[in-house]
């Protein structure tokens, strides 16, 4: 979330020359055209009293319309002003933004004159919106408060680095992510096993003395102490010596083998209750997020950060994290020993090991960009996916399998391109660590032989126990080149978990809420703004009361706002501007669980979920009793044809069970309302996509559902309103015309007359009256 800010700090010396003092400034926005389309700085600064005009001088600056020149943030050098006006907000009216093509017009009307100040790119469009916002406050003297400076969702480009974020709202740069916090953060999941970490690493550091043991005992011992002494004619018996090496050797693999499958064991043991624990916090939390937050992501998205995300985390935590200690444990140890045998072999076996690091460094950040584009692409592919399983019916009533799979191969073809980006680069790595191998191996020969031809003090076992070393030093080698790519992979996808996690709910519950057991149902909405969008208004300053126990309707034309003033007065969002209120009580203040116990909604966008008709009814209230839902499905109209079903109410039904119909589906909406027993009921084109049947039975049910309930129905059919107290006419975010039924019908010149006369009309064709 940005912040306007109230004075830029390179404003201050040129105000207080103008006499305006920092501390009257209230909000300060940037804008960058003239009226003439020139590019131009210019700051549209408002104080307490006055709102000011502000234009810099002419400069060489590079006007850069996203990003950051030269990736560096924009320098905050003084700045000097060309020209300035000041408007007093006594004699200021009117403040409006005109959107234009590529940004938007900011004028005001000025002792009874229209004025145009500038114009803007989209660039600083959000800044100057709220600049508008902050102006009509103060004209109607209402107090800013810190909650009315924030606007838009967050950044674009990364502050350090000037990069575009790879994913729009998600403010992640790839390549200036603090991956040690994610890392030790995720290490977090493994707090509540303390001891079996504990065991896991004394199995390591065992695993890992083993590992180092063996090439001393098969190159030194072997050779030195046992073959080469035997050929010298040593009195020692060969074969005893011989067998107890030999023993050593054995006890030396068992011992190794036993406490890596123990390791193993504990791993495979304690990881997916791990795995088990991120997804249910996962879930969890998105249960808290809000609407808007599933509203802006795809489907298919949301569900690989549940599922595959946790799955590829763990991937690197069963099957290399542990592996990594062992074998970065192992490379450590092999040097010191090796330099410990001869510094010289240790030198000619180690020196490119330092130009294995620098070319990780130097590769990583390009893995997590790859990284990064392989999760879109599968996101976007499960998304194609959800939405063709989903809308399979009507995939195959307008024969489109052919562009459907057409579709499916465009996005499969991405995720392979990403996936063979992948591999391509790792090839990168695996070459540069095996060319290192290879040559490491021939200079240990080579400085080996030389020394041993030349008499430098060793031994042909020191030159085999060395071989050995650097033959150990492959798999660990080998390892390391996969776990740089399987690291970057594992610390993207733990972000984009803990994103999740820290996501905060735009819709939340305050610690001192207002507790609403049971409400009368008097809700009052007053001067109510709202946008999905930034700067796009759904509502304007809307106000309606419907009255305790009585009905009022919103009618208007499709895409009017009636279901988005349903949404907030159901809290699925909170307004902008203005305020809901339930019985004098606001709905931010309010209790969020009593809230959602006391408001219900029966939508036209009926969901039936996965299992039994039991169950669909009953998930509005859980603890319904069987007599309970049965007499809520009676009151439905809905019992009737529950009756008919093969096994009755234990039917089952949704993804995966028996189709109903449009109808059927509704009527179980309706039962579930019936249930929870709300004392406020929302109707939003309940009756909409039915024959008139199946209207006639479903309105029975909710005629007997609104019966002592505040009703707030929204409905094309006019002749469902009738009994409502108040009519609202909404047209384009605005209440256009109110009152009752019989007024506005006498309004020949209103909308809802016209409406009305064209809804007779049309039910005239079809013979219904």
């Amino acid at each position: 979330m940005n912040r306007i800010e109230a004075c830029p700090k390179r404003l201050e010396q040129e105000l207080a020359r103008i006499g305006v003092r920092r501390e009257e400034a209230v909000a300060c926005a940037q804008a960058d055209l003239t009226l003439d389309g020139a590019f131009a700085e210019i700051y549209l600064l408002l104080t307490r009293k006055a709102l000011w005009f502000l234009c810099a001088q002419d400069s060489s600056k590079t006007h850069v319309l996203s990003g950051y020149p030269e990736n560096s943030p924009p320098a905050g050098k003084t700045l000097r002003l060309r020209e300035y006006y000041a408007f007093p907000l006594q004699q200021l009216r009117d403040p409006a933004v005109e959107k234009l093509v590529t940004g938007g017009l900011f004028h005001i009307r000025f002792e009874d004159r229209e004025r145009a100040l500038c114009m803007f790119t989209n660039q600083h469009a959000n800044e100057v919106y709220k600049l508008r916002d902050l102006i009509e406050k103060c004209l109607k003297g209402e107090p800013i408060e810190e909650k009315d400076l924030q606007y838009g969702s967050g950044e674009r480009y990364c502050p350090k680095c000037g990069a575009a974020y790879p994913e729009e709202g998600r403010a992640i740069c790839p390549k200036c992510m603090d991956k040690r916090s994610v890392f030790i953060r995720t290490l977090s999941f493994f707090a509540p096993y303390k001891f079996r970490i504990i065991l896991m690493g004394l199995c390591v550091l065992l695993v890992t003395g083993m590992n180092i043991f063996w090439p001393y005992l098969s190159g030194t011992i072997l050779y030195d102490g046992v073959l080469n002494r035997t050929a010298e004619g040593s009195s020692h018996a060969p074969a005893a010596a011989l067998a107890a090496v030999v023993l050593t050797m054995l006890g030396t693999k068992v011992i190794q083998q036993f406490f890596g499958i123990l390791q193993g064991y504990i791993v495979a043991n304690m990881v997916p209750d791990v795995v088990h624990t991120i997804k249910n916090r996962v879930f969890d939390a998105m249960q808290k997020l809000s609407i808007s937050f599933f509203a802006r992501r795809q489907t298919g998205g949301l569900m690989t950060r549940v599922n595959n995300d946790a799955n590829d985390v763990m991937g690197f935590f069963i099957d290399g994290l542990p592996y990594l200690a062992v074998n970065g444990l192992t490379i450590l140890v092999t040097a010191a020993v090796m330099f410990i045998l001869n510094w010289k072999l240790a030198i000619a076996a180690c020196c490119l090991l330092p130009l294995l690091y620098f070319i990780s460094r130097v590769m990583e950040p390009r893995l997590n960009n790859l990284y990064g584009r392989r999760h879109r692409t599968r996101r976007n592919l499960t998304g194609q996916i959800n939405d063709n399983i989903t809308g399979a019916r009507v995939v195959k009533a307008f024969g489109q399998e052919e562009s459907e799979v057409t579709r499916f191969s465009k996005h499969n073809r991405r995720v392979r391109d990403a996936e063979m980006a992948i591999v391509g680069y790792d090839n990168r790595f695996y070459a540069a660590y095996v060319i290192v191998e290879t040559i490491s191996t021939l200079l240990v020969w080579c400085a080996g032989a030389f020394l041993i031809l030349d008499g430098g003090g060793i031994t042909y076992g020191t030159l085999i126990t060395f071989v050995g070393y650097v033959g150990m030093l492959k798999g660990p080698l080998d390892f390391m080149s996969y776990i740089f790519r399987w690291w970057s992979g594992s610390l993207n996808c733990a972000q984009r978990i803990f994103e999740i996690l820290d996501a905060t709910p735009e819709i939340y519950e305050k610690q001192n809420a207002v507790p609403m057991p049971r409400m009368a149902g008097d809700v009052l909405v007053r001067n109510v703004s709202f946008s999905y969008e930034p700067n796009k208004n759904v509502l304007t300053n809307i106000s309606l009361h419907a009255p305790a126990g009585g009905m009022i309707g919103l009618v208007g034309h499709s895409g009017a706002g009636k279901t988005t003033i349903a949404n907030l007065i159901s809290r699925l969002y909170d307004p902008d501007q203005g305020e809901i209120l339930i019985d004098g009580v606001d709905l931010r203040e309010m209790s969020l669980t009593d809230l959602r116990k006391n408001v219900a909604m029966v939508s036209q966008e009926t969901y039936i979920f996965m299992g039994t008709i039991w169950e669909n009814i009953a998930y509005a209230n859980p603890g319904a009793t069987r007599a309970q839902i049965v007499a809520a499905a009676i009151a439905a109209h809905a019992h009737d044809f529950i009756c008919k079903l093969p096994d009755g109410y234990d039917t089952m039904v949704g993804s995966g069970g028996r189709s109903l119909s449009g109808g059927e589906r509704q009527r179980l909406s309706i039962a579930r309302a019936i249930l929870v027993n709300p004392r406020i009921l929302i109707l939003d084109e309940a009756t909409a996509s039915v024959d008139t049947e199946t209207e006639r039975n479903i309105q029975k049910a909710l005629d007997q559902l609104i019966q002592g309930r505040t009703t707030i129905s929204i409905a094309h059919r006019l002749s469902t309103l009738r009994g409502a107290s108040m009519l609202y006419v909404i047209s384009e975010g605005k209440i256009t015309e109110q009152g009752t039924h019989e007024e506005l019908s006498r309004n020949q010149e209103g909308t809802y007359y016209k409406l009305l006369q064209l809804q007779n009309k049309a039910l005239a064709l079809r013979g219904i009256e």
